[in-house]
Parts: C-alpha cells; structure tokens; sequence
C-alpha cells in the first residue's frame, strides 16, 4: 500500500472520530446511564474488594473530583456495609473512560482499513468485546486503586508496601488516568483483531 493511500485512511478515520465525537450531546443522555449502570454490575460481579464493601456508580460531577478528569459526570462511591464512616468516593467519566476509546475503535473500523465490510465484521465484534473488556477492567481496577487508599480507624485497609504501592499506581495511572489509553488500546486492539493470525482477514490471505 502507498504512503498516499495509508496518509488517505488516516485522514478519512481522523474525521470519522470527530464526526462521532462531535455526536456525544445526541448520545450523552443514553450513554452515561448505561455506563454507569453496567459498570456498577461489571465491577460488583467481578467483586476485587475483600469484604462487605459495596460499589455504585451514581450520577455527579464537579468539585475535587473533577480536577484534571474530562467531562465528569459519575461518582463512584465505595461504601462499607456494616461500619459507620465516610464513604470511599473518586469521579468517573462515561465519555473520557468508555465513548471515546470506542469512537477510536469504530473510526479505524470504518475507515482506516480498505478490507471489505464482510471481512470486518466479526473482527469488529471481536474488538468490541475485547475493548469492553478493558473498560471493566479499568473500573475495576480504579475501585481497587481507590479501595487501596483507603483507611479505617487510621489504618490502611491494605498492606501493599513500597513497591506494590508503585506498581498499583503506575498501572493505574496508565489504565484509568493517561490520555494515551484512550489511542493506544483501541489501535492494539484494531491491529489484533483485523490482521493478526487468528482474524478473518489472515485466513483469507
């Protein structure tokens, strides 16, 4: 494939993500219930908190928990179900952390790729499964993170130490806080499920 050609697909995907970003006022109101809704379920039927601890994932935006995040519009609240306390609370967006990795998804299945639409199909699907998978994975990973820092009666409620304190951050940071993900998987994600090994793509070649 020509360098022409290539710089052709990248210009058609990059409009193609704007043309859907640019319809998250249309989506908004359906999208964020949903997220909130099914990752409240994802994350209490995977269940990473040791514990009487329970999760929800409320409509909210504003105050500390917005600073530095793009669009806030969920707290998530870890509450302990029998003791007595303030809950466990950090701010999630349904645009930031789940519409706008996807929008990258569907925009290089739509246009980056000059494959048939018969040979796309189940490798989008497959790809939607796999980037839905790392949604929950990083919400469930942001409740632990947060569940992390917490304390009860002064203390912390996990032992990590110094170099699993860093690990959880650094992963946290990366899965739930870094601008980067939003790019990065969604394009791994692309290139595994339209051309690699097992794609329907590479059986056809």
């Amino acid at each position: 494939m020509s360098a022409r050609a290539l710089w052709k697909y990248a210009l058609v995907a990059t409009l193609l993500h704007l043309v859907l970003l640019a319809l998250w006022p249309v989506v908004r109101g359906g999208y964020a219930p949903a997220f909130r809704a099914s990752a409240e379920l994802a994350v209490n039927v995977v269940d990473p908190l040791p514990g009487p601890i329970a999760v929800h994932f409320e409509p909210g935006a504003g105050g500390t928990l917005a600073v530095d995040l793009v669009r806030m519009d969920t707290i998530v609240r870890l509450r302990h179900r029998d003791l007595q306390g303030t809950d466990a609370t950090f701010g999630a967006s349904s645009f930031f952390h789940a519409y706008l990795p996807t929008t990258v998804l569907l925009a290089l299945f739509g246009a980056a790729t000059a494959q048939p639409w018969r040979a796309r199909k189940w490798p989008l699907v497959w790809a939607l499964l796999l980037l839905h998978l790392f949604i929950v994975f990083r919400c469930v990973l942001a409740v632990f993170y947060t569940h992390s820092k917490s304390t009860i009666d002064g203390q912390p409620v996990l032992e990590l130490g110094p170099t699993g304190r860093r690990i959880l951050h650094l992963v946290w940071h990366f899965g739930w806080d870094e601008m980067l993900a939003e790019y990065l998987v969604p394009l791994l994600i692309f290139g595994l499920c339209m051309f690699g090994p097992r794609s329907s793509t590479g059986a056809e070649t």
